[in-house]
């Protein structure tokens, strides 16, 4: 009897829409509106809507008063005059809604019986094709994130799974869902029966085999297999435990606000004593540095005994404490359990100690690495340190604005980025052993053992002028890293400043690697292959072991006056033996200027200079006589 009712209802549904087919849309002359007429012309449908549009699959879209409905082929009304726009009906029998508010679009959906399956009160819907759930952006209501618009799931009858909760549409598949949660800015993996599978605590994660991939804040990247059973799993060793906001929004304003929660290494602290208002003499700061490249951080605690400067919001005492960690960001300890900012000047900021010890916290990253030594402090001044926002230099619009969970949330990844920029560069790269043996073949010339020290590799802007090319030369390194990890698949992007070891003796040497395309790379003309090949610069540490991957250019722009110029990557090298003097020892050839922070910047004119041929040839000919006839005359003596 069932079958029979449902077989019924089929039928008729297939004749209504058939019929419908044979009904056109046509206007009425005398009332100016419109309706549907059959074949004969005859009025099946009588003439009230402002417009009309042909039926589909037994419905058509008309519009009333400026608005939309759906009206089926009997002239009822399916979905009443509401909206700005109705989407066609999926196979699944669902359509989307849309109305305006001013600028604003806000949607819903529904389904051919007319009824709402989810209101419009969203401001973007995802109906899947195949079935399956349905996710939605609306407000959420409840909690920590009331008022803000996020992401939910709904099942094809409306029914919530979850509330609004995710910062992105999440992604379903039997059963399972892949989503980023707005209370913690991090991805987890979901069921449909509403369960937590995997903790929203990744920075990625995706479907790998019949389970997951995912990577963690710590940058591990592991393996889970179908009934989530933690596999293989990978640490990149590039990776520091980045600094802990500590669910403090005065902490998470607080990270690289000045000198605050940067890395400092042992060439940047000092002890300072100073010897008049603007005068001191620097010695080496009583810390266990150890001997694997620790570093200090300042960090802000509320701490209601020793804290002088209050939040005015919470009434909340901080002070700064000096913690020690290792490499890897794991801590050691306190070398300072209170203090606060005394002062700032051009070369850092004069830090208070717990017992009344000034340090003084160079702004270079690579100040020299000597015992001790007497300084100017330049720009002295002194600083308040009675609230938060004189005492670690925020502002207040942005503190209050990270109160905010979900901004709280995105500033904890951003974190979490910003202190590992460049971690991929610390994998060396995987080069068939056919590859790598042909590379080190290509590198017979000397330049290749050079190695690049501190104030030898240097960032670089290039300028083209009608005599030559002009070249203005840093002090410091700045890299550019673009992180891309392919399964999971997640990328990042940033600029780090270099550091050249606690005893500024890390070195840069050259290397080749094959390129992936010919036109990528120098021509291998020397040895006659049809191989191309790609520049590497590489960081070394001061025993001669490989660090890191600095940067990969396809070829040289310049070589020319004892420079090497990579226009593209903005990085110049300079021969040791190469000095730039100012300006009227060598008139007219090089000259000297301060930037917009105080960094002298040397100008190099390179007369006449021309771009390189994009031949290994070319590029060992151009270096040989600076870069190459020395080091080479050098072994030789050994030898």
């Amino acid at each position: 009897m069932k079958l029979k009712v449902v077989i019924s209802c089929f039928l008729a549904a297939l004749t209504l829409a058939a019929s419908a087919q044979d009904l056109k849309p046509a206007r009425d002359r005398q009332t100016r509106k419109y309706g549907y007429q059959a074949k004969d012309k005859s009025w099946v449908i009588e003439p009230r809507f402002d417009s009309a549009k042909r039926f589909s699959d037994g419905f058509a879209e008309v519009e009333l008063d400026g608005r939309k409905g759906l009206i089926d082929a009997s002239g009822d009304w399916v979905l009443q005059p509401e909206y700005d726009d109705i989407g066609k009906f999926d196979k699944n029998g669902l359509c989307e809604l849309m109305v305006k508010e001013g600028r604003v679009k806000w949607r819903g959906v529904a389904d051919q019986t007319g009824r709402i399956i989810l209101p419009v009160d969203c401001r973007a819907v995802n109906i899947p094709r195949n079935g399956g759930y349905i996710t939605a952006e609306r407000e959420a209501r409840e909690g920590e994130l009331a008022g803000e618009l996020l992401w939910g799931v709904y099942d094809m009858q409306g029914r919530e799974l979850y509330a609004p909760l995710f910062l992105s549409s999440p992604s379903f598949s039997g059963g399972t869902g892949i989503a980023k949660s707005a209370l913690t800015g991090l991805t987890g993996v979901v069921s449909d029966a509403g369960e937590t599978l995997l903790p929203f605590g990744f920075l990625a994660a995706t479907r790998h085999g019949g389970g997951f991939r995912t990577l963690g804040t710590d940058f591990t990247q592991t393996t889970w297999d179908a009934a989530l059973r933690r596999g293989e799993s990978f640490h990149h060793p590039g990776a520091v435990i980045p600094y802990d906001p500590m669910d403090d929004p005065v902490r998470a304003a607080a990270w690289h606000s000045g000198a605050i929660g940067v890395r400092l290494h042992r060439n940047q602290a000092w002890f300072l004593e100073m010897r008049s208002p603007r005068t001191g003499y620097c010695r080496n700061l009583r810390v266990d540095w150890g001997f694997s490249n620790r570093f200090l951080r300042l960090e802000p605690f509320v701490d209601e005994e020793h804290g002088t400067m209050e939040d005015p919001a919470s009434g909340q005492r901080y002070t700064l404490k000096a913690l020690l960690y290792e490499p890897d960001g794991s801590l050691v300890g306190e070398a300072s359990r209170w203090g606060w900012l005394e002062a700032e000047c051009s070369e850092g900021v004069v830090y208070r100690a717990e017992d009344g010890e000034r340090w003084l916290l160079m702004a270079d990253l690579n100040a020299l690495s000597i015992p001790s030594f007497s300084i100017t402090l330049t720009g002295y001044r002194e600083l308040q340190h009675d609230d938060i926002y004189s005492g670690l230099g925020l502002r207040s619009a942005e503190v209050e604005q990270l109160r905010n969970v979900r901004n709280f949330a995105a500033r904890r990844v951003e974190i979490i980025e910003g202190d590992n920029v460049g971690v991929t560069s610390y994998l060396p790269p995987e080069i068939p052993l056919s590859q790598a043996r042909m590379a080190r073949e290509a590198m017979v010339s000397p330049l290749f053992r050079r190695p690049f020290h501190m104030g030898e590799v240097v960032n670089c802007s290039v300028r083209t002028r009608s005599e030559g090319v002009e070249v203005e030369l840093y002090d410091q390194l700045v890299c550019r890293f673009d992180d891309r990890f392919s399964d999971p698949s997640f990328s990042m992007s940033g600029e780090e400043a270099i550091w050249w070891g606690p005893d500024n003796a890390r070195s840069v040497r050259l290397g080749l690697e094959k390129a992936t395309f010919s036109s990528d790379g120098l021509a291998d003309d020397v040895h006659g292959t049809d191989a191309s090949y790609r520049i590497v610069l590489s960081l070394y540490e001061e025993d001669g072991t490989w660090l890191r991957t600095l940067a990969v250019a396809p070829y040289a722009d310049y070589v020319q006056d004892g420079l090497i110029v990579f226009e593209r990557l903005g990085i110049a090298l300079i021969a040791p033996e190469v000095e730039l003097r100012p300006e009227g020892r060598r008139p007219g050839t090089r000259t000297w200027r301060e930037d917009a922070r105080g960094e002298v910047v040397r100008t190099v004119k390179l007369p006449g200079a021309q771009r390189l041929p994009r031949t290994l040839s070319a590029f060992e000919d151009a270096t040989r006589p600076r870069f190459g006839e020395r080091i080479q005359s050098h072994h030789s003596g050994r030898l």
